[in-house]
């Protein structure tokens, strides 16, 4: 999901602030004013969260799925001029005499408010990051492609009219950036050819045979020249331009976490968590492969070796043995489908939860045009306004161009036990599982709000913490060794993705020597290592999100069971939690711990 907090655009013919800051005259009124208004800012992000059209006072709908972002200055500063406005509207309130609840939802506003000054005034990615407006721009086309949100017809108008507005867009964006760096340049560059290919090919194709397809033609010859022009300013104008370090230093890098993860460890203590994580987990790995290593290769003798890669040289070795075990290239949609029906039961039979109807749940193949970014797999949920869709669990296959070699490379990366835990992240109990207890949230107000602007450690460490509990609970493919082995090397990448992050950005770090440390001490392949330096030159922080957020989960649940000692009940205390819905995993400790009741519609308790 995109969020909108993080999308410095705006939409000047929306932006009446006077008239509804005059309106609003309750919290929940603010907070659908905010919820709203936000998503109008990026029609891009109201396509995807269901807002599709917008009725203001005069009467005259405004149909947003046939608008693109306005990155104009005039919109860029009335959108801080709302937030500011909207800052000063937050402090007014009497937050003594909310309940506790009211205050989490407050917390949220407040924060998503003061993250868009932030984005807007000290990140200002709209002025040197040029891969913001082909990102910004792929994902508003795509929407009206693959999101079911009205019949073909009507779909390919919104597209046909959204891709007449590219020649505006681009020339915005053109105006807009004052500086760049050489990695920025070629991510965008690659960015933009991904877009052209977008339009005149799964865009044509769409809207072949509908009443927009000779509109479309002639609008896609102006589009793709536009594009190209863009392309070229990016080529031949922007490195002309200053130069901005993609290292981000401390000062943008520490308020950003603060905005972005919401939790309760400073980037220090979590770089030094990870690291001794880090250390603790691969001795662990040498000691669960030391003894499969020695009755797999017994004539594989590496006590020559230093301690390091004596270390390195049994526990690939094991892992790549492990890796064998997996289903043949055609099967992995039909893995993936057994599986989650297993983790159905499992979670039913073990009472997890009271959730028992995963009827919205659909895994299907990843759909062809989405298979370049969802490269295995992923959840896709309902839009926030219309959660009665179906959340999907995509699953890319195999291609069948793929040689024999790369096919069984990945099978092996994604075996057997790999998959179980990937269903779990993704399905069962995991992302799935967690969208459907956050639908559950009333009033709808509330629902809405922390369903658009969800906390992102929240949802992601909920989603590797049930990779954990599963295991424990004794869900590990019939081999618990081998599952265990899988995990830790899983939990190796997570670990990596934070100390890469903040001494990548605040420390100096060098490029090659990131690519060694995941390559030495995680065991991951070169090309992944590569891809995730240039991941992490590209953004910041946000990769620290699955360690910081999997740590604050794990520290809830164990503070629980210590409190609450023989009354803990791992059912109550997951219905508990995820009806809540994604807020900062400390205000999910508080409210807690302090009793609050969730405000949901809770399904029927199944806990003993």
């Amino acid at each position: 999901m995109m969020h909108p907090r993080s999308i410095s655009v705006a939409c000047a013919a929306l932006l009446i602030a006077a008239p509804l800051a005059a309106q609003t005259r309750t919290f929940p009124d603010l907070a659908n004013e905010f919820v709203y208004k936000t998503l109008s800012f990026s029609p891009a992000a109201a396509t995807q969260n269901g807002l599709h059209q917008l009725n203001p006072a005069n009467g005259k709908t405004i149909n947003l799925d046939q608008m693109l972002d306005d990155f104009s200055p005039r919109s860029l500063q009335e959108q801080r001029t709302y937030y500011r406005g909207f800052i000063a509207r937050l402090k007014a309130l009497p937050k003594t005499r909310m309940d506790a609840q009211t205050r989490a939802d407050l917390e949220l506003l407040q924060n998503a408010s003061n993250f868009a000054i932030f984005s807007l005034d000290k990140e200002r990615y709209y002025s040197w990051r040029p891969q913001l407006y082909p990102e910004n721009l792929g994902n508003a086309l795509f929407s009206n492609i693959s999101l079911d949100y009205a019949d073909t017809a009507t779909r390919a108008r919104d597209l046909t009219i959204r891709l007449e507005g590219v020649p505006r867009f681009v020339d915005d964006a053109i105006g807009n950036l004052t500086a760049s760096n050489s990695i920025y340049r070629s991510v965008a560059i690659e960015s933009v050819d991904g877009v052209i290919d977008l339009i005149k090919g799964m865009g044509a194709g769409f809207v072949k045979g509908t009443p927009s397809e000779g509109r479309y033609a002639e609008a896609q010859s102006h589009a793709v020249a536009a594009l190209e022009k863009f392309n070229a300013f990016i080529r031949n104008d922007l490195p002309s331009k200053p130069q901005k370090d993609w290292r981000i230093g401390n000062a943008l890098f520490a308020e950003k976490w603060k905005y972005y993860l919401q939790i309760s460890e400073s980037p220090a203590k979590m770089l030094k968590a990870a690291e001794d994580s880090m250390r603790t987990t691969r001795s662990e790995m040498l000691r669960l492969a030391t003894p499969l290593h020695a009755r797999w290769f017994p004539d594989h003798n590496h006590s020559a070796l230093t301690s390091h890669n004596r270390l390195n040289a049994i526990v690939s070795e094991v892992l790549a043995r492990i890796g064998n075990e997996h289903t043949n290239r055609d099967s992995l949609v039909e893995q993936a489908t057994r599986d989650a029906v297993m983790l159905e039961k499992f979670v039913m039979d073990k009472r997890l939860m009271s959730v028992t109807d995963f009827s919205n749940l659909k895994v299907i193949p990843t759909p062809l045009f989405m298979r370049g970014i969802y490269g295995v797999a992923g959840a896709v949920f309902a839009p926030a306004l219309q959660p009665e869709l179906s959340t999907f669990y995509w699953v890319t296959p195999i291609s069948k161009d793929w040689p024999e070699e790369r096919a069984e490379s990945k099978l092996r990366e994604y075996n057997k036990y790999k998959m179980l835990t990937l269903t779990i992240h993704e399905a069962i109990p995991g992302h799935t599982v967690q969208g459907y207890y956050a639908n559950l949230i009333t009033p709808d107000w509330r629902r809405l709000l922390r369903a658009v602007f969800g906390n992102t450690p929240y949802i992601e460490g909920w989603a590797v913490y049930t990779e954990h509990m599963m295991e424990d609970m004794g869900m590990n493919g019939g081999d618990p060794v081998k599952a265990r082995l899988t995990n830790l090397k899983g939990m190796l990448r997570i670990y990596t993705n934070a100390i890469i992050d903040v001494r990548l950005h605040t420390r100096g770090m060098p490029g090659d020597s990131a690519v060694s440390m995941m390559i030495n001490e995680a065991f991951q392949e070169r090309p992944e290592a590569e891809a995730k330096l240039q991941r992490a030159q590209l953004d910041y922080v946000q990769l620290n999100s699955y360690f910081a957020g999997v740590s604050e989960w794990t520290r809830l649940r164990t503070d629980a069971e210590r409190r609450e000692g023989k009354n803990f009940n791992l059912c109550r205390y997951h219905d508990t939690v995820l009806l809540y819905g994604p807020v900062p995993v400390p205000t999910v400790r508080t409210l807690y711990f302090a009793k609050v009741a969730p405000t949901a519609k809770a399904p029927p308790s199944r806990c003993n």
